[in-house]
């Protein structure tokens, strides 16, 4: 059972691409995350041993949702605020790959899309306006981010709705609604929860200052252009080949 990604789909322009990503979708990837996903996913097929591939959307779980470092911010500036978001609680992922390794026989050889049901449908903002409340920080709302280029293929970051029909048939593993995945979340903050929303009022405006401030420091224009501000800041080997 290999565990890959979105990524190998490349950036997902929903402007022209409208429709729900499959395992049949043309793999496209932009970044060498997804590059090496390919290439695993290439070596696994050709390998003549039996496997399964599960392609997974953004996994969600408390673990990381508080972590506001300097990765998490740049994921915040990159990601454009109009971007598709297909989640899906990680215990529901756990779950897709324990029932696929007792269904070996059903799923060989298969490639399958794992996501949440359709309460995990969501655009970025809102996803992560809704994580935010549920760390007790509260929404940081549309100016938190720039918007996508609807013109521009490449202007958007590697995530996209999936159509999970068959996985979920094969696997049986959508347990969970968003609103439970918040709860979850919002459980484990525990006492830090409190202290953040008290402190939410402070945090909010202090975030979306910061962010403004490092959007005008790095020149950025209208749109979000994730791969240029991602390539500028760890360089262009973490791009894939333009010709993949």
């Amino acid at each position: 059972m290999f565990a890959s990604s979105a990524a190998v789909y490349g950036s997902r322009n929903p402007h022209r691409q409208p429709e729900r990503i499959t395992a049949a979708t043309p793999v496209n990837p932009i970044d060498q995350y997804g590059q090496d996903k390919v290439l695993a996913e290439a070596a696994l097929t050709q390998s003549g041993l039996p496997y399964a591939i599960l392609r997974l959307g953004g996994v969600i779980s408390p673990d990381g949702s508080a972590n506001l470092d300097a990765d998490y911010l740049l994921l915040v500036r990159a990601t454009p605020t109009d971007n598709r978001m297909h989640a899906v609680d990680a215990r529901d992922a756990a779950l897709a790959f324990a029932n696929a390794v007792d269904r070996r026989e059903a799923v060989d050889g298969k490639v399958l899309v794992i996501a949440g049901n359709d309460t995990y449908v969501h655009l970025m903002s809102d996803l992560q306006d809704d994580v935010m409340a549920a760390v007790g920080i509260g929404r940081l709302g549309p100016t938190a981010g720039l918007p996508g280029n609807p013109e521009d293929d490449r202007g958007w970051c590697f995530t996209g709705w999936f159509d999970t029909s068959g996985s979920q048939a094969l696997l049986g593993y959508q347990e969970h609604d968003w609103s439970d995945t918040l709860a979850w979340i919002a459980a484990e903050m525990g006492r830090r929860r409190t202290v953040l929303k008290a402190l939410g009022p402070v945090i909010r405006p202090a975030i979306r200052a910061l962010l403004d401030v490092q959007r005008r420091l790095e020149h950025r224009g209208p749109y979000a252009d994730p791969w240029a501000l991602i390539g500028t800041k760890y360089g262009r080997d973490a791009l894939a080949p333009t010709t993949f």
